[in-house]
């Protein structure tokens, strides 16, 4: 007991340098682990620009070869991926299509990365009718279908995505490649309990596949799993498949934004600050530079918000596409150029119909006191049960203005139910609502 006793006095005594002595090893350690994934990180970019280099010279050598161009379409595509040069997107584009116009017969792969370059650049009607051909050609491989139902979500063809999702094996739903497609669908559903189930199973499985995968595609697998944790309010498990996909590429750009809007909702601006540059300065994503301009302002420093701000709108015009979503949502919010977002948001809905279309048409609405126009969009938001807590806090903030107080409260309370996180400020304003209709003996 004696000694016990003498080793706690001890500790007390020496605590500071002692643990102060441990942060050290730690910090040591995980320095050399950075230099050590960056390494391989620079390894691998080597060898895949190698690999871009000897199939663009065979390319050259003979402009008759399919299968080379198809090589070089997935290897600018992978390369887009990891650095977010959208360059890299439109040179894949034009190689797969060269290839299939030199070969259809044989050359099936070569419609994979045509249909996700043009996913790339928001041209989701295209990418859906090349998926379609894609199943023509081959109606029974499930990984097409899989690449067809994922299509059909972001057009809003949700009979066409539940036909190509329930007719998939269910062995077929566990791989890699089809299992995060799936989950996507369950969670547009409604079933975000078992989207997380299969994304946390899928990241397992990439972990112990890892000598098979690039460093960018293991990133990619922890980011989903960071992804529907950030969505559903579970900041910790967000946190740690961060830190894993960080652990494999530790300057992902996308991870980087994830841990910014990670950060934001904690109210820890600074980190937001400093993982949100980290994330810009690799890619101008108008989503993570409206996140340190609202950053900034909580902060008090309005100058340096609006010099963020002015600097979304430039990177917005850059932009694939007809408009930048998370750009308009940001305006809205911030009651900006409103008569304009909602002309670009019914303009894309005439041909890309889904959820998140009609949920921002519904909020421009809303921002212009156009209740029942308001009303009935959200309604289409919500019609596949998709529990998202961005959806239910624009529906509630709708039904109070339209005067529908219960259901107000209603959709209020499934908002923070199902995220109280789902943003930095607006749960506050959900709160406040609730408080108000409960003063006005609302039930």
């Amino acid at each position: 007991m004696k000694i016990r006793i003498a080793a706690i006095l001890v500790l007390a005594i020496c605590g500071t340098g002692f643990y102060g002595a441990v942060r050290s090893v730690y910090a040591a350690r995980a320095r050399d682990e950075y230099r050590a994934a960056m390494a391989d990180v620079r390894a691998e970019a080597a060898r895949r620009d190698a690999d871009i280099a000897f199939y663009a010279k065979r390319s050259q050598e003979d402009p008759a070869g399919a299968f080379d161009k198809s090589q070089l379409a997935m290897l600018y595509l992978g390369r887009s991926r990891a650095t977010g040069d959208f360059n890299d997107v439109l040179k894949a584009e034009q190689l797969a299509r060269n290839s299939l116009g030199l070969r259809r017969s044989h050359n099936i792969e070569s419609f994979a990365p045509l249909i996700s370059s043009l996913l790339s650049e928001h041209r989701f009607t295209e990418a859906r009718d090349v998926a379609k051909q894609l199943v023509a050609e081959d109606s029974l491989e499930d990984s097409y279908r899989g690449i067809l139902g994922e299509v059909d979500l972001e057009v809003g063809e949700y009979e066409g995505a539940a036909k190509a999702f329930t007719s998939l094996s269910a062995q077929s739903r566990a791989n890699l490649g089809i299992a995060p497609r799936y989950a996507r669908w369950l969670e547009i559903r409604g079933n975000s309990a078992e989207a997380r189930k299969i994304l946390y199973r899928t990241e397992k499985l990439a972990d112990s596949a890892r000598d098979q995968l690039t460093r960018e595609q293991l990133a990619w697998f922890h980011l989903r799993v960071a992804d529907i944790e950030l969505r559903n309010g579970r900041l910790r498990g967000a946190e740690k498949a961060i830190r894993a996909g960080r652990a494999a590429l530790p300057n992902d750009y996308r991870l980087l934004a994830a841990e910014a809007r990670l950060a934001s909702v904690r109210h820890d601006w600074q980190r937001a600050i400093s993982a949100g540059d980290s994330s810009v300065a690799i890619v101008l994503d108008p989503a993570t530079l409206g996140l340190i301009g609202d950053a900034y302002a909580a902060l008090g420093n309005a100058a340096k918000s609006e010099e963020y701000i002015r600097t979304m709108e430039v990177a917005v015009t850059q932009q694939p596409g007809a408009y930048h979503r998370a750009w308009s949502l940001f305006l809205l919010d911030h009651g900006r150029r409103i008569p304009e977002v909602t002309r670009k948001i019914q303009e894309e809905l005439k041909t890309r119909r889904d959820i998140y279309g009609y949920d921002l048409l519904g909020w421009a609405m809303y921002k212009q006191g156009r209740y029942a126009e308001a009303r009935a969009a959200l309604q289409t938001a919500l019609s596949q049960g998709t529990q998202d807590a961005v959806i239910f806090y624009h529906a509630g903030m709708v039904e109070r203005a339209a005067g529908r107080p219960a259901s107000a409260r209603a959709s209020l309370e499934r908002a923070l139910a199902i995220n109280p996180y789902f943003d930095a400020t607006h749960p506050a304003a959900v709160r406040e609502t609730l408080d108000s209709l409960r003063r006005e003996g609302v039930n």
